[in-house]
């Protein structure tokens, strides 16, 4: 069971934060939230419409059920504990500004530096892991989910993960005497939407949707 932090410091389980987020969900004006973040809101059918890494999800008021647009569910996302927080936690507490085409890498974040190392290993490392020899499957699930290819690094896409947040995944290929290697960079306005602490779970998600494409596009 994945574990989340708290903003004060304690952990809880999944479902746990998720009925939390759910409660406090349910008893927020549908139009204080669609103000704040700009989203649309159906009013028939009492729903929001979020775009979730280039895909259109309707997300219910006041249950926070969450199913996808077109009713393909390539990410598993109804059933990805962890994006359903991260989506709770976006409508609830998050603020998102226009991009300025700027990008920051986890260092130069809030308390980024504070947790960097963690951040490293639980990520960075992970990515580089997973995809670092294995380019062309990674090339597979950003042309699916519409990322741009673009410079940087031996291999680099970009890709929004919820509406005016982006993040950069960038690859640099090993050679026999070095492993392959990672970096991921946030758009500059995503301290406003989420907290520093929120990251790692960001990137845990990404890499079990990429994991749960693969598995749809093998079908």
């Amino acid at each position: 069971m994945i574990i989340f932090g708290r903003e004060d410091g304690t952990d809880v389980s999944e479902e746990e934060l998720f009925r939390h987020y759910q409660a406090q969900y349910a008893e927020t004006e549908p139009t204080h939230i669609a103000n704040r973040l700009g989203l649309p809101f159906d009013y028939i059918f009492e729903r929001f419409s979020v775009s979730f890494m280039g895909k259109e999800y309707y997300v219910s008021h006041p249950g926070m059920r969450i199913e996808a647009a077109d009713g393909e569910d390539p990410y598993r996302l109804e059933r990805l504990p962890s994006g359903r927080i991260l989506i709770g936690r976006y409508l609830l507490h998050a603020t998102v500004f226009p991009q300025n085409g700027e990008f920051m890498a986890f260092r130069e974040l809030p308390s980024g530096e504070v947790y960097a190392r963690q951040f490293e290993e639980r990520c960075l490392s992970r990515l580089a892991r997973r995809f670092g020899s294995h380019l062309d499957e990674f090339g597979d699930i950003m042309e699916y989910i519409g990322a741009e290819h673009i410079h940087g690094a031996d291999e680099a896409w970009e890709f929004e993960f919820l509406d005016g947040l982006s993040i950069r995944f960038l690859f640099w290929r090993g050679d026999e005497e070095f492993a392959p290697t990672a970096q991921i960079l946030f758009s500059s306005n995503f301290p406003a939407a989420f907290g520093t602490y929120d990251l790692a779970e960001i990137i845990d998600t990404c890499m079990e949707a990429f994991e749960n494409v693969l598995q749809y596009l093998k079908k």
